[in-house]
């Protein structure tokens, strides 16, 4: 039997192409059933992707007793009570980032699924992708010195009209903020894995540039527990895309631009620029299902777990009243 049976919360966008294939993709890991309002688009998703059955209400999918896993792919506002009602029906949980709309809900979260004794886990996925990986261990290892400072750039310009009611993200009450919970999170998880740990935040998220009700724009500086530094700016307000990360060490650099493609490179004083392409994972949220699985397999702590999602939100949070 599959150590991971699935039940997916919302069948939209993000489970349709990101994190539902992974679930039965995954070795030992088992999709069974989705949940969905409409009952024509939830029949739909478990044809599509194979689930065993589909519900039309969140209590018939979190009392099927073949689950012991939830998918919670909801916009944040859903996030703190559909992960307490989870864990309270005693099913491991991977919720969508960011975590919550808030500290506050981060930390009732964490509470209910240790109370629960499920594993909570966050989808930052950036941080398994495999040129992700590669850096990390290269700055184990030594390979650009001692690691001084992270640079992260991530821009694009998302203007969508305030009237489509579907745009969520621009829709504080549903997302909590713009760019800078949408996809800075991404960012600021990602920098936490890689620098280990942060220890002091400044920084700005204004609507700099847009009509949105939300910040199109943030800026902002990371000190870590070792006293490295790292800077980003997250932009929806910028004509030309860029999405990249560089890691700057006392002996040379590791950069992985664009980072969803699986590009790293290094430079260093030795051998000069070395290009090396990552496979990218067949899906986004494969590695964080394979963590999953080894996590309860093995006992092995989980990479972006309930703590780390809840230091994330700290850090936006810091930002937001800064």
């Amino acid at each position: 039997m599959s150590i991971l049976r699935w039940g997916i919360i919302g069948c939209g966008n993000v489970a349709e192409h990101k994190g539902g294939p992974p679930l039965y993709t995954v070795g030992d890991s088992e999709l069974i059933a989705v949940m969905r309002r409409d009952r024509f688009e939830a029949e739909s998703f478990a044809e599509r992707h194979g689930a065993k059955r589909y519900y039309t209400d969140i209590d018939n999918l979190l009392s099927d007793d073949d689950i012991n896993a939830i998918y919670i792919a909801t916009p944040p506002y859903l996030h703190c009570h559909q992960t307490i009602r989870a864990a309270q029906s005693g099913k491991h949980v991977l919720c969508e980032k960011p975590m919550a709309m808030n500290v506050e809900e981060c930390e009732k979260m964490i509470d209910a699924c240790e109370d629960s004794g499920v594993t909570l886990m966050v989808a930052y996925y950036r941080n398994h992708y495999p040129n992700i990986e590669k850096m990390k261990h290269m700055m184990n290892d030594g390979r650009i010195g001692d690691v001084v400072l992270a640079r992260v750039s991530c821009t694009s310009y998302y203007n969508p009209n305030r009237a489509d009611l579907k745009n969520w993200r621009i829709d504080p009450k549903i997302s909590g903020g713009g760019v800078l919970m949408d996809i800075g999170s991404h960012r600021i998880s990602l920098l936490d894995f890689l620098m280990d740990g942060i220890d002091t935040v400044k920084g700005f998220a204004e609507t700099v540039q847009t009509a949105l009700p939300v910040d199109d724009s943030s800026v902002f500086t990371l000190r870590f527990h070792n006293g490295t530094h790292a800077v980003a700016n997250i932009n929806w307000n910028v004509g030309v895309s860029n999405d990249e990360i560089e890691v700057y060490g006392t002996e040379g650099r590791l950069i992985c631009s664009p980072l969803n493609t699986g590009n790293l490179t290094v430079e260093d004083n030795s051998d000069g620029i070395v290009d090396m392409s990552q496979e990218p994972l067949p899906y986004t949220h494969t590695g964080l299902v394979r963590d999953f699985v080894n996590h309860l397999r093995t006992g092995e702590p989980i990479r972006c777990s309930g703590e780390s999602g809840l230091n994330t939100n700290r850090v936006i949070q810091e930002i937001m009243l800064s």
